[in-house]
């Protein structure tokens, strides 16, 4: 059996260069015709796709391999996608390799849809699996219908596109008119574009009484553009909001607002009385008595983009009164299907759906009245553009797929038009529902007119979708993948029916798909579910077979523990085992940072009978994302390449080590380029330790006893600390310094001054055969601050006790409390009595740990200082030959 290109080589830089830009990318790409949640950079599944199926040349064509490199990296940023000269090369190599037929290629977590775009963009006669209907529709919009319908005419058009076009502005022209009434106009044409409102609360103090709108900041505006703020204007009975140029002049902070949060915490202070409502008290509160809404500012946009933000005037108000009883006059669908999203939301999931904890319990409750009836209107009149077409001659299929089209983008419109909208002053931009993998509480809030000139409305939904399926017709042109809604626990294929499967599969509780997907899922049966009632024959999206662990309540019926989730996961990759052809390859993307995720993981995978061959770490996140525990966060994932389990006789504990450093080093030089750090550096070796273990059977020590996974784990965590403290020290150095000092500099290597959680800690004392509770003790290297452990830096620590046999980290914090308070004839005899003064591999340290860390930081400043005097310090230590006892009794108190 040959190699595939994957197994010996990939252009980890040019291509992880190109996912980490193309996440800021939008005009075209996929990602903007529907959201998807954690779908991958197209640069990445391309060139994983072609890798894994394009044969390796062998180290005797090495002129040939580097062509094929050279290739991928053009190929990979998104600008190549509409330069075929870029992809030309690739698509001749990949037919040469596949002379009688094109590779078949199974993706059966296919989500948003980037892993088989990639595929079918190169010819491969391509499968794409998913359970959830939302993700199914958004893969028959990017690889079946732009296949079928968006090829070009004699003029280079897309009068596929163009048809979607006019069919949206009939759309448009037919809901705006029946939304006149709500949506109102200026005398000269002018419409608002964003309207601003907030909840609101009476104020706890009931002698007060005050009606309190909940608004996060008092700034409505902060831009190079425009500064404008709000302040209070005290009514009887209530609160209202006046606009006012500039930042206050009372000397007020204007980024405060009647509602601040702590953590999870949130509390409402009146600016009348100065009472404070407490978040248990508001969710209690909301919970039997529901918010109220109050609208206090309008935005109008007029000619050459001029932004105008005024007060709401009589008209705005009566429009939002019309708007109220005409939303209940809207008829339901023949089905029985009502017109406006009254279906319950999952009160289980109260983790990701935050809005539960107050009350908000069916999707209709998540928009305004308006946003209630221009919805429920766009969704009505898609399904009466859909009849439309049809009594217009359009051909059926044709029909249904130009109104699937238009059903995502109402849902464009619903993302950025829920109360869960939000403002961004600096910006002066709109945030959508989900900014975050969750449904975030929102307490002021925007609402657009979708069909004026702001931003996010209906004929920016329809660019950004038409733009998308340009791009998708262009790579499917005369390639339509199969697209099938299944369970991956179950494939409906034939044993060995494919060449390679490529696959994305969830990560434990990390996305809520299924739930997240209902606030789509409840138009998308309002817009287009006639067309599909196979799809939308259940309230919500269906999960009983969803491979996932979620976040709901315990005792719920809809609860997936993480062992349920685990045995979902198994019966996946055995259905992957099977069909997969004998010589296929299997290529899996995974990214977690939970240890017992990959040993979980490395079981499965032997269980399936399949085994790691190689392994790339690859960017797949948004640089610059925020984060409150930045080192527990992976940028990158680990792209596993697997075959079929052949005949593997049992290894040693001994020869496996050896093998397990040996091929660490190897891997992580490749890997260094990509300067990667903290959890992606020890997660990036996770691979290749993946490929040791699968040469063996069983891995036996010599008593006979079998070595099991998460010891296998500890393993490969101590070889990557080894590789990493040898590069920093050096290795006679290393190989002088105790565990403790190396698991320290391997910590300020890895992390830094960040927090990490609990079981990165607990792992990485392992790998040091340290325990982390001995770390945490009064003087001790850690302290614990919630669920996270925080390393210390000698002026942190509550006092140093040093034993007969002390550790260098401890001798090197006690000398540079010494050192910097001037008591050097204690640091005399702290240096000469432990040996460190003579000892370079001490030395060594101290250098490795300044070179660590930031310039400013208070350690490094004490370090600087110690390690400046090293000629002289050592020279005065070696004078000093103190009894051991007594550097038994020594002990520093900053």
């Amino acid at each position: 059996m040959s190699s595939a290109l994957i197994e010996e080589k990939l252009p980890l830089a040019p291509v992880n260069a190109a996912s980490s830009r193309e996440k800021h990318l939008r005009h075209g790409h996929i990602s903007t015709m529907h959201l998807w949640w954690a779908r991958r950079p197209l640069a990445m599944a391309r060139t994983v796709v072609l890798a894994s199926l394009l044969p390796d040349p062998g180290p005797d064509s090495q002129h040939a391999r580097e062509r094929l490199l050279t290739d991928l990296s053009q190929a990979a940023p998104f600008e190549a996608t509409s330069r075929p000269a870029y992809l030309a090369p690739l698509r001749t190599a990949l037919a040469a390799a596949w002379p009688e037929r094109p590779p078949k290629v199974l993706d059966c977590f296919a989500g948003g849809g980037a892993i088989p775009l990639e595929a079918a963009r190169f010819g491969c006669d391509t499968t794409a699996v998913d359970i959830n209907p939302v993700a199914h529709l958004i893969q028959r919009c990017a690889l079946d219908y732009p296949a079928r319908f968006g090829g070009a005419d004699e003029d280079g058009g897309r009068p596929f596109v163009d048809e979607l076009t006019r069919w949206a502005r009939w759309v448009g022209k037919a809901a705006d008119s029946r939304l006149a009434e709500v949506l109102p106009r200026g005398s000269d044409g002018t419409r608002p574009a964003v309207y601003f409102w907030a909840r609101t609360v009476p104020c706890a103090d009931r002698h007060c009484g005050r009606t309190v709108p909940l608004i996060s900041s008092r700034k409505l505006a902060d831009s190079t553009r425009h500064r404008i703020r709000l302040d209070y204007d005290v009514q009887e009975g209530r609160v209202e909001l006046r606009l006012a140029e500039g930042p206050p002049t009372d000397g007020s902070d204007w980024k405060l607002g009647t509602k601040t949060s702590r953590g999870s915490q949130v509390t409402v202070t009146c600016p009348v009385c100065g009472t404070a409502r407490p978040d248990r008290e508001l969710r209690g509160y909301a919970r039997e008595h529901g918010f109220g809404q109050y609208l206090y500012a309008v935005l109008e946009i007029g000619p050459g983009g001029i932004r105008n933000y005024r007060e709401p005037t009589d008209a705005d108000h009566a429009a939002v009164q019309r708007a109220e009883a005409m939303v209940h006059s809207l008829e339901d669908y023949s089905d029985g299907t009502t017109a406006i999203p009254d279906e319950l939301v999952t009160r289980s999931q109260f983790r990701t759906l935050r809005s539960l904890t107050y009350g908000i319990d069916t999707w209709a409750d998540m928009f305004t009245p308006r946003q209630r009836l221009v919805l429920g209107i766009l969704a009505q009149t898609v399904r009466a553009a859909h009849s439309a077409m049809l009594d217009s001659g359009v051909e059926p299929e044709r029909a249904q797929a130009l109104a699937t089209y238009l059903g995502l983008a109402v849902d464009r419109v619903v993302d950025y038009n829920s109360s869960f909208t939000t403002w961004t002053p600096l910006r002066e931009t709109l945030r959508s529902t989900f900014p975050q993998q969750a449904i975030r509480m929102a307490w002021d809030f925007t609402e657009i007119d979708p069909f004026g000139d702001g931003p996010s409305g209906w004929s920016s939904a329809l660019g950004w979708i038409t733009q998308s399926l340009r791009h998708c017709a262009v790579a499917t042109e005369g390639n339509p993948s199969r697209v099938q809604r299944a369970n991956a626990q179950h494939l409906p294929f034939a044993d060995g029916e494919f060449d390679a499967v490529v696959i994305d599969p969830p990560y434990y509780d990390a996305f809520q798909y299924g739930d997240l997907s209902d606030f789509f899922y409840v138009w998308l049966k309002r817009s287009i579910g006639h067309l599909y009632p196979e799809l939308f024959a259940t309230a919500l999206t269906p999960k009983r077979a969803e491979v996932i662990q979620n976040r709901a309540q315990r005792d719920s019926a809809e609860y997936i523990s993480r062992d349920e989730f685990e045995a979902r996961l198994q019966r996946a990759l055995d259905e992957v085992s099977r069909v997969v052809a004998d010589d296929g390859i299997v290529s899996l993307v995974f990214a977690h940072t939970d240890n017992a995720a990959w040993e979980h993981l490395l079981r499965a995978l032997r269980q399936a009978g399949l085994k790691v061959t190689t392994s790339w770490p690859m960017q797949s996140e948004r640089a610059g994302r925020t984060t409150d525990n930045v080192g527990s966060v992976l940028a990158s994932s680990v792209v596993l390449v697997c075959r079929k389990v052949g005949d593997a006789n049992d290894g040693f504990y001994d020869d496996v080590v050896r093998d397990l450093d040996a091929r660490i080093a190897e891997r992580l030089a490749v890997f260094d380029d990509m300067k990667l750090s903290g959890a992606d550096y020890f997660v990036s070796a996770i691979g290749p330790a993946f490929e040791v273990f699968a040469r063996y059977s069983r891995v036996l020590r010599l008593s006979g006893d079998e070595v099991d996974v998460d010891e296998l784990m500890v393993l490969a965590r101590q070889a990557v600390a080894r590789h990493a403290t040898r590069s920093l020290t050096g290795g006679e150095s290393m190989e002088r310094l105790d565990s403790r000092a190396l698991f320290y500099l391997t910590w300020r290597w890895a992390y830094d001054g960040l927090a990490i959680p609990a079981d990165e800690a607990y792992m990485l004392c392992r790998a040091f055969d340290l325990h982390l509770d001995a770390l945490t003790v009064r003087g001790g290297l850690i302290r614990k601050s919630g669920s996270d452990y925080k390393l210390l830096g000698p002026h942190e620590r509550r006092g140093i006790t040093l034993g007969q046999r002390p550790s260098w980290v401890d001798v090197m914090h006690s000398a540079c409390l010494l050192y910097d308070e001037g008591r050097r004839q204690e640091l005399d005899a702290l240096l000469g009595a432990s040996g460190a003064g003579s000892e370079p591999a001490f030395w060594a340290l101290i250098t490795a740990v300044t070179q660590l860390l930031p310039e400013g930081s208070r350690e490094r400043t004490l370090l600087l200082g110690l390690g400046g005097s090293r000629d002289d310090l050592a020279e005065r230590a070696a004078k000093y030959s103190p009894d051991f006892e007594e550097l038994t009794l020594f002990g520093t108190q900053p």
